[in-house]
């Protein structure tokens, strides 16, 4: 055995030597081909920019080799490993999308829910197998279509739901076991949108056990980036836990939470930082729930990232490289997770291309290219944006486009025919080692001089970044340095489009109609009583799914739920520093 032992360590040390001598060699042969090949080629014919640089701030090499892996201390089992094992850097199963494909799933909502089923079942023929409802921009922040904020509002972002029997006639047809999965925005009010699901599935004769909800259900954000916020920082953590909680206990393989850094991103973070920041928030919602006694390796798989990059192709692919690699190392290290599940970061996205209003065919280009990028970062559910949305709400065929592209990416052209076909490549590997290591000493920061995500938004932090960031993508835009095509460069004379899709203006007088109907038909002494189940269990500081469940199967309405938890809660009130 011992010589055995010996021999292998003597073969390890002569690999070792060979592969020194090797670097050596590349060393001096890449600064020859540095000074000479590449030098003197450059003084003749001078390349574009001086310096060439991603969002993400990172100087982008002319080329890559083993070098910058060495620069590194590049580890391929530490950094990279296998698809399915830690650090799942190459995706979180092993086979990946040579098994069950990344999830084709839709964001669609418009108008009332009668109009928006209509749509549904089109997105459903056509192929998709995940739904996500838009709703309107009332219902996401606890207003019903009768209130006087929402005037003006109902249905115009996303489809108009008052109450369970808004979610009865958007799903008519439409059995929730007959896709992957459903979901709903409701980043501030959790618990109503898993009761929403939960109370239509039992219409439809449904477990839990039968269907798969998947939340957003990340209020932090809001308070970050998107500001559909409601009410004061802990109580919407509270209210976010309260729906993962229930999961736990009675729908493990629901996916109740994902925080996102999608909106970060939008509003000027960068992608790294907005990474960091969703998953500063993660940690606020972990911590929460050890608090109530769960353990990381009950919550951990219940968890999914909402990842953003849409600016580098390349810069996309291994930012969803490194979120998994540092989510591992996150809740192995941190944490003290046992489970691979625990540690195996699932994450959706959504394919924006930077569309453009002008020239908007050329949208199909961008989202398709976008989607690859993701497909081959290895997220398990990919929305696409639609050509169109820079106009309006997207239209049929640009909703068919949408999903067309998915489907071409997942079973055309052998994108799916590997896991992690980009892994290995020097550049790739580079970047993902870099923005890795950015990831990690944004949290680092966020910890040592906040203590948590919370701190940090009340602060000011955040928004500060993301003040600057969008400073700066503004000027480089004006100066060219942004580019768009057909919009800052290579511009036509070409005049903006017409005859978007439009909402039709009668749906606000038809929401408001069924609203006062039902209002009127339903048990007001049931409502009421629910209602009160409900601010009890706020007072109490208990769970509210089960309360919240009554009272929408009473058909109360969201607004008159929200209305409880304002009187309890209060409502945020914004600081100096915010």
């Amino acid at each position: 055995m011992n010589n055995q032992q010996d021999k292998l360590k003597t073969t390890c040390n002569s690999k070792q030597q060979a592969t020194v001598s090797e670097n050596c060699k590349l060393k001096a042969a890449y600064d020859h081909w540095r000074e000479k090949t590449y030098g003197e080629y450059v003084q003749k014919h001078p390349e574009r920019q001086q310096q060439f640089k991603n969002d993400v701030g990172h100087t982008i090499n002319p080329v890559y080799s083993p070098l910058d892996l060495e620069e590194r201390s590049f580890d391929y089992l530490k950094d990279v490993g296998f698809p399915g094992a830690y650090p799942f850097t190459r995706g979180v199963t092993p086979s990946m999308n040579r098994g069950e494909v990344f999830g084709i799933n839709v964001y669609s909502g418009f108008g009332n829910a009668e109009q928006c089923n209509d749509r549904f079942k089109k997105i459903v023929a056509w192929g998709a197998d995940e739904l996500q409802i838009a709703a309107d921009l009332p219902t996401q922040i606890g207003y019903d279509s009768d209130h006087v904020l929402a005037k003006g509002e109902i249905g115009r972002v996303g489809v108009a739901i008052d109450s369970l029997e808004d979610m009865e006639l958007l799903f008519d047809g439409i059995p929730l076991n007959s896709v992957k999965s459903v979901n709903i925005l409701v980043n501030s009010m959790g618990p109503i949108g898993l009761a929403l699901y939960l109370a239509l599935g039992e219409k439809q004769g449904l477990k839990p056990s039968d269907y798969l909800v998947d939340l957003q259900n990340d209020p932090l954000k809001e308070y970050i980036a998107r500001g559909t916020y409601i009410y004061p920082m802990e109580s919407a953590v509270k209210l976010a836990c309260d729906a993962v909680e229930w999961c736990i206990n009675k729908a493990p393989h629901w996916r109740p939470i994902t925080f996102c850094g999608n909106h970060i991103n939008a509003a000027g973070a960068g992608s790294t930082n907005a990474t960091a920041y969703a998953m500063a928030n993660g940690l606020v919602y972990i911590d929460e729930l050890i608090r109530r006694g769960y353990t990381i390796d009950q919550i951990g798989p219940l968890l999914c990232l909402y990842l953003d990059e849409r600016e580098d192709f390349f810069v996309t692919v291994a930012a969803g490289r490194a979120a998994r690699k540092v989510w591992a190392q996150l809740m192995r290290d941190k944490y003290g997770a046992t489970k691979p599940e625990a540690m195996a970061l699932r994450m959706s996205a959504y394919s924006h291309g930077g569309e453009t209003l002008k020239e908007p065919i050329n949208n199909v280009v961008r989202i398709g290219y976008a989607a690859l990028a993701y497909a081959l970062a290895g997220v398990n559910f990919l929305y696409n944006a639609s050509y169109d949305e820079a106009m309006a709400t997207p239209n049929d065929e640009a909703c068919k486009v949408n999903i067309r592209t998915s489907q071409i990416i997942a079973y055309e052209l052998g994108f799916s025919k590997t896991a992690d076909p980009l892994g290995g490549s020097y550049y790739v590997e580079s970047l993902t080692s870099d923005i890795a290591n950015n990831i990690l000493g944004e949290l680092a920061k966020i910890e040592q001089e906040y203590g948590n995500s919370m701190n940090a938004i009340k602060k000011g932090y955040y928004q500060g970044v993301l003040t600057r960031g969008a400073i700066r993508r503004m000027e480089e835009f004006e100066k060219g340095e942004r580019v768009s095509v057909g919009v800052n460069i290579f511009k036509s004379d070409e005049k903006l489009p017409l005859g978007a899709f439009r909402v039709d203006p009668r749906v606000e007088e038809t929401q408001l109609r069924r609203l006062r109907d039902l209002k009127a038909r339903r048990d007001s002494a049931k409502v009421r009583e629910a209602l009160e189940g409900v601010r009890q269990a706020a007072l109490k500081g208990e769970n509210s799914v089960e309360p919240v469940l009554e009272a929408v199967k009473a058909y109360a309405t969201i607004g008159e739920i929200c209305n409880v938890w304002r009187e309890v809660f209060g409502e945020y009130q914004v600081t100096p520093n915010f």
